[in-house]
């Protein structure tokens, strides 16, 4: 009997689901698959070949087959991603492009299966963002158009740009806590786009009818003018408060690293 998926190390997972994603008809190649673990949930990425000709209704119900088959042996909590890219051009390079431009725009809460093909010697894109379950449509849409408009600024070449917008999950009773909650992680995770914040700590979370509240403190270069600071805390709150419309006030301490 084969061991559990549990028991087995990563790199045995890895060759388990490459295995696994080889065997989906459709698919010429296998780029990359990676295996982590965040928290008590498995991440897996998987970067495949398809022929560069499929239209992108295709390219979607072949990658629903992939995460199908993959799904099939992990655990049901998994988060599974896959990217796309036309087999016989080397195309991951600008797929962690679109990915990274799309993310530094506020209220962008991830962004994932990012799929690309060549159309008339252009670019056409098609990917997901997740933003706040408690955003209006109209937050979303702006997030979405900002998005669009930042990768055709990025990417002269650029032609079909079609976003998704998932909705993430609400907020949760432990973010009352400060501890292992979506929000915490949220906030730790949007500091990491702005390069001149050093560590987030202190973070505390308090809860006023349905509006949140938070407090924490940054930790900058100690050479940094306090004016530089302020105007990076800023957008950093601006972030925060457009992927969590709720979140009315944010308290930020600049100190130095």
């Amino acid at each position: 009997m084969p061991l559990p998926l549990v028991e087995r190390s990563p790199k045995e997972i890895v060759q388990l689901l490459r295995s696994k994603v080889e065997e989906v008809p459709a698919v010429r190649g296998i780029h990359n698959i990676e295996v982590r673990m965040t928290g008590k949930r498995l991440d897996i990425t998987a970067h495949v070949l398809l022929d560069s000709t499929l239209e992108f209704e295709d390219v979607h119900r072949i990658v629903f087959e992939i995460e199908r088959e993959i799904r099939k042996h992990v655990q049901r909590s998994a988060r599974i991603t896959v990217q796309t890219e036309p087999a016989g051009h080397t195309h991951h390079k600008m797929a962690v492009r679109v990915a990274q431009i799309a993310e530094k725009v506020p209220g962008s809460r991830d962004v994932h299966n990012v799929h690309l093909q060549k159309i008339t010697g252009k670019w056409a894109v098609d990917l997901r963002v997740e933003v706040s379950a408690n955003m209006t449509v109209k937050q979303a849409h702006n997030v979405s158009a900002q998005i669009e408009h930042e990768l055709r600024t990025a990417i002269p070449d650029l032609g079909e740009v079609t976003i998704h917008l998932e909705s993430a999950s609400e907020l949760i009773a432990s973010e009352l806590e400060g501890r292992g909650s979506e929000l915490k992680w949220f906030v730790t995770h949007a500091a990491k786009r702005f390069p001149e914040i050093k560590s987030v700590h202190a973070l505390r979370i308090r809860k006023t009818g349905d509006t949140y509240s938070l407090t924490l403190r940054c930790k900058f270069d100690s050479g940094m003018t306090i004016k530089l600071a302020h105007e990076i805390t800023l957008k950093f709150a601006t972030a925060v408060k457009n992927a969590y419309p709720n979140v009315d006030r944010i308290d930020i301490q600049e100190e130095p690293a």
